[in-house]
């Protein structure tokens, strides 16, 4: 009986600690980032970095790529094409 008890613990100890070094360091950094998101500060925080990036893009002189005013063209001519405009 007080093998089973020693083999126990160590398999519990073992799975504990396998737990903390694979899955529970993830779940701890997704909770970290997830905690920055609701607080006023962190809310805040990507607020300002959205406008920063959006005063960036506006800074530019041309947003797209060539590639990518035809492919944003194409689309908006098929969505208009679809809503009959």
């Amino acid at each position: 009986m007080r093998l089973f008890i020693y083999k126990s613990i160590v398999i519990f100890v073992g799975i504990y600690l396998l737990y903390n070094f694979t899955i529970g360091k993830t779940i701890d950094q997704y909770e970290s980032k997830l905690i920055y998101f609701v607080t006023d500060q962190g809310r805040e925080d990507v607020r300002n970095l959205i406008r920063k990036e959006l005063k960036n893009t506006i800074d530019n002189e041309n947003v797209f790529d060539p590639e990518d005013r035809v492919l944003v063209k194409e689309l908006i001519e098929k969505i208009r094409i679809e809503l009959g405009y």
